[in-house]
């Protein structure tokens, strides 16, 4: 299998979508690992396999729309939703995430796809990272990472400083941006649990950014010079919670948005940007959405 990945815009040709075929709803509050998992499950909104697959089904068939091809997740005994979690691509290298040691058995899900896949790099289990922490533009790899002291006892903390050291010696001649987030166990508007639940790339020089979840000034000023302050729509640290910038990109001028994202909505299209709306109410109560959701394996430049 070709795998490829420069950029979260170009052309889509394949990717893996995670599913709830085995999901729990009954499970102990202690096994949540983000603040919206707890918000939803105390307030007993915790959602159900079939409601997921339900939205899981129609966001495949946007997908399938436009000719990607889905490749699925064996299924096993655990929850399987977020496909990104277990991995990421950075042109043709495929590399396993070190993700939460209480989630490592979701990695099985990917393993048959795995033997198709030429290049897969392991990394050791003290570089921490987690596929929604990588954002790629071209030359420029953004990496979102906590480098607290309290980094070991953050359950919401999923990518550290030596897991970028070691992306930075796979590729010498790439620009590698840390971004240091903010993080909460219980408070979901004050928790970037990944990179992409508060910056993502869009169309050709544009991006969504929520400011406020920034923790050093000198990155984010970093982040927002590379697209210009012109070329950003700034998000809100409560539109943060909600996801608005958890979008997913099928092709530049081609995203696939959650129906109750208004304000972000009209400004893509303001923008060129032709917006897919999918309802995806029930898996934003687990603290991902599209982008969670995805692992790419191609894309191609138009």
């Amino acid at each position: 299998m070709n795998i490829h990945i420069t950029n979260e815009n170009h052309r889509l040709t394949d990717v893996i979508v995670g599913n709830s075929f085995s999901f729990k709803s009954n499970i102990n509050f202690r096994d949540l690992y983000d603040p919206i998992s707890l918000f939803y499950y105390l307030r007993g909104k915790f959602p159900n396999k079939y409601k997921l697959q339900n939205q899981i089904s129609n966001f495949k068939k946007v997908l399938l729309k436009y000719g990607v091809k889905i490749h699925d997740l064996d299924i096993i005994n655990t929850n399987q939703i977020f496909a990104r979690d277990l991995g990421f691509i950075i042109e043709n290298k495929f590399f396993i995430a070190s993700i939460l040691p209480d989630r490592e058995n979701e990695i099985k899900g990917i393993k048959n796809i795995l033997k198709n896949i030429k290049n897969v790099i392991k990394l050791p289990k003290d570089a921490h990272i987690e596929g929604g922490d990588v954002v790629l533009d071209d030359d420029h790899i953004f990496i979102g990472y906590y480098g607290q002291k309290d980094y070991k006892n953050q359950i919401t903390a999923r990518t550290n400083k030596k897991a970028i050291k070691l992306i930075k010696n796979h590729f010498p001649n790439k620009n590698v941006i840390p971004l240091e987030l903010i993080k909460s166990p219980h408070l979901p508007s004050y928790n970037a649990l990944h990179l992409d639940c508060c910056f993502q790339p869009v169309s050709e020089n544009k991006a969504v950014i929520c400011k406020e979840a920034f923790k050093n000034p000198f990155e984010l000023d970093l982040l927002i010079s590379h697209y210009g302050a012109k070329n950003i729509f700034e998000i809100s640290l409560k539109e943060m919670s909600k996801l608005y910038s958890n979008f997913f990109s099928i092709e530049k001028n081609i995203v696939i948005s959650d129906k109750r994202f208004h304000r972000l909505n009209k400004w893509l299209s303001s923008v060129g940007v032709k917006v897919e709306k999918v309802n995806y109410s029930e898996v934003s109560k687990l603290g991902g959405l599209f982008r969670c959701s995805t692992l790419p394996l191609f894309r191609k430049k138009d």
